[in-house]
């Protein structure tokens, strides 16, 4: 994954877990009082919060990466920059989970002959007059727009599942 360089247009979702810790206090308190059934129901919704999480993550740099191919495809190339798209480009975005779960990177990784990963000159433009023309800023903008309200009803659907 070509992340390392600042210039390549990149989109990052992640989420921040902060259910575990009063959830895990509450479970030392139900155990502490003898509520193995309140251990268990506290345990159940650690986990279902924990899933939809991540869920929301893993479908939001998804969505992202499709959107951002198909405005690669249908809006990038030709007279307006004189980049000539091949489809390497598009088939390059991917979304890319961290390994625990709470984060996403969606990322053209599309590398020319010389190895210049050149989404950047797609997205940014180029100092030689190449104009710039975004793909991954309005995938982004779109996607991420709605995943604040994606998270909120996916967790709320946890809570009333556990």
């Amino acid at each position: 994954m070509a992340t390392d360089n600042e210039h390549i247009p990149t989109v990052r979702y992640s989420m921040t877990d902060s259910w575990s810790n009063p959830i895990s206090i509450l479970m030392h308190t139900m155990a502490a009082v003898g509520s193995s059934q309140g251990v268990t129901r506290l345990q159940r919704l650690q986990y279902a919060l924990d899933t939809n999480a991540k869920k929301v993550i893993h479908n939001g740099g998804n969505d992202t990466a499709k959107r951002a191919r198909k405005i690669e495809r249908a809006n990038v190339g030709g007279k307006k920059s004189g980049y000539v798209p091949t489809g390497n480009l598009m088939r390059s975005i991917e979304a890319h989970d961290s390994s625990d779960g709470m984060q996403t990177e969606i990322v053209p990784t599309a590398m020319s002959k010389t190895d210049y990963e050149y989404g950047q000159a797609v997205e940014f433009g180029t100092k030689k007059g190449m104009a710039a023309e975004p793909f991954m800023k309005p995938a982004g903008d779109e996607i991420g727009s709605k995943l604040s309200e994606t998270a909120r009803e996916a967790l709320k659907q946890a809570i009333e599942e556990a």
